[in-house]
């Protein structure tokens, strides 16, 4: 019975959501809202360096529906992403979070999940050829690599209209 009970209370303290728990600073937690937040800027820039830039060396993208493998890398997540084909591009005009929530796994993991709506237009040349808006159910799983915080993977699927 008592060993039943240490078990019990050993699992209840490891599931502790509390910050202080998990070992990191507040600096650290504005570091990785921060990243979130770039994340958001960048694509509204439509700076695709420092989107990039926001993913370790060993991130990488879970797409939806994608029919190779999972996309490894800070060079394969910008051909995957930024690749210009007949000169068509797809610059980012909104980029909206809702329901975004942090969640700390530990001193060196945290994890988003939440909702986002990114609106663009695909463009070929100077010519709008259409314009799209699309709503995502998302996860983003960061760590800490030395001092800074970057994307490990980022997982998501499209939302029905």
């Amino acid at each position: 019975m008592k060993k039943s009970i240490i078990i019990i209370s050993l699992i209840a303290m490891g599931c502790n959501s509390d910050n202080t728990e998990r070992n990191l600073t507040n600096s650290d937690i504005e570091k990785i809202k921060n990243l979130h937040e770039n994340y958001r800027g960048y694509w509204l820039e439509n700076d695709s360096a420092k989107v990039v830039s926001l993913f370790s060396e060993k991130g990488g993208l879970i797409p939806p529906q994608n029919p190779g493998n999972f996309v490894i890398g800070q060079q394969a997540i910008s051909e995957w992403w930024f690749s210009v084909i007949d000169h068509t591009t797809y610059p980012i005009t909104d980029f909206v979070y809702k329901s975004d929530t942090l969640l700390i796994v530990d001193s060196k993991t945290a994890i988003y999940e939440g909702v986002s709506t990114v609106s663009w237009k695909t463009m070929r040349g100077d010519s709008v050829l259409s314009t799209s808006t699309s709503s995502s159910n998302f996860v983003t799983i960061c760590i800490k690599e030395d001092y800074d915080w970057k994307i490990l993977r980022q997982i998501w699927n499209v939302r029905p209209d």
